[in-house]
């Protein structure tokens, strides 16, 4: 109404058009999402070469993965087996485990023999004229054995005298002979190291000696028996 009293119409504006329903949009998305997906496991069926059977949670080629595997290892576990036998020492051999205290006799790669032994202590010895030093441990790596005894003599050496006590060593070399310490059989390696027999056979299984192999007299005779020279002793 205005100032005249009369009634003024004002202009409606013009309705706006419906907007379109977003459906029929979300509907097309998913629709090319889709034929998206399906082109592309085509694509991938195409590049394997085969397609997949589908299986609740398990397809053919995970089935075939698994059932494979077990023949690949046992194949691997073939050539590292051929590997190791080209490898591997001939004839007899001697291995001693200086930390378990076992020795044990192979031949063409059988185990004849299972034996506790005794070892070196790795106890250091100093005379106290002189200031020389003696170390008692049995040595690492590979020996052979050069020689064979029965009924070995031990040419006691200065160390033992030292050792009881007894200074200084005597010059006499009778009394330095002893026939009875190393039991009935001595197998001999370089350096002066022995496989022999002991009067101490309750302390077999234990680091003792001045670094010779121990062994009872039972396995002492056996190992005796059938080890040859010139046969490879491996220490570890």
């Amino acid at each position: 109404m205005n100032s005249d009293g009369h009634i003024l119409l004002v202009p409606m504006p013009p309705p706006r058009p419906p907007r379109p329903s977003r459906w029929k949009l979300v509907l097309a998305i998913l629709v090319l999402v889709l034929a998206l997906l399906v082109a592309g496991s085509t694509l991938v069926v195409a590049r394997v070469g085969r397609p997949l059977d589908a299986s609740p949670l398990v397809t053919a080629a995970a089935v075939s993965d698994e059932t494979s595997e077990p023949e690949r290892l046992r194949r691997r576990a073939a050539v590292a087996a051929a590997a190791l036998d080209k490898v591997r020492p001939r004839g007899t051999i001697i291995v001693v485990d200086t930390f378990r205290n076992r020795l044990r006799l192979y031949k063409d790669g059988e185990l004849l023999r299972v034996a506790v032994c005794s070892t070196g202590t790795g106890r250091v010895l100093r005379d106290p004229r002189t200031g020389r030093q003696w170390v008692f441990d049995t040595p690492m790596g590979e020996r052979e054995i050069i020689n064979k005894r029965r009924n070995p003599v031990w040419a006691k050496p200065d160390w033992a005298f030292i050792e009881e006590g007894y200074l200084p060593p005597p010059r006499d070399s009778e009394e330095r002979f002893d026939d009875v310490s190393l039991g009935d059989y001595g197998l001999y390696m370089p350096e002066g190291y022995i496989i022999h027999g002991t009067l101490f056979k309750t302390l077999l299984g234990r680091r003792v000696t001045h670094g010779c192999v121990r062994l009872g007299d039972e396995d002492l005779e056996f190992v005796y028996k059938n080890v040859p020279i010139g046969s490879r002793v491996y220490l570890y």
